[in-house]
């Protein structure tokens, strides 16, 4: 765990962007702090979040922020070959076990 602190930047909110998270922070009562700073970081820099969150997913299409849901990642998984079958499908098991969530799309995302 402590090696991943030395392949992580860290950075720092512009003021334009601090100025953005606090005002969603204070006009936005159901997202939280981090996901506030995620979505002005991304508006700024024209990046693309990765969530799960519904409520974060309907703000970013309300706003036209670019994100990724964990559907759209176990894909590119597949697509770019980076997980064979079996390796994808047990990630998937995974996730729906340890996280308590139910994947929808998983025949889609397993079948050739």
């Amino acid at each position: 765990m402590d090696d991943i602190l030395t392949e992580v930047e860290i950075i720092l909110l512009s003021e334009d962007e601090f100025r953005d998270f606090r005002n969603l922070l204070e006009n936005e009562k159901d997202l939280h702090e981090g996901e506030c700073q995620l979505l002005a970081l991304c508006k700024s820099r024209k990046g693309v979040l990765i969530t799960n969150d519904k409520v974060v997913k309907n703000h970013c299409k309300k706003n036209n922020t670019y994100f990724l849901d964990l559907e759209d990642v176990l894909r590119a998984l597949k697509l770019k070959n980076i997980l064979n079958y079996e390796e994808l499908k047990k990630l998937i098991e995974d996730i729906e076990k340890n996280d308590w969530t139910i994947i929808k799309a998983k025949e889609d995302i397993l079948k050739d």
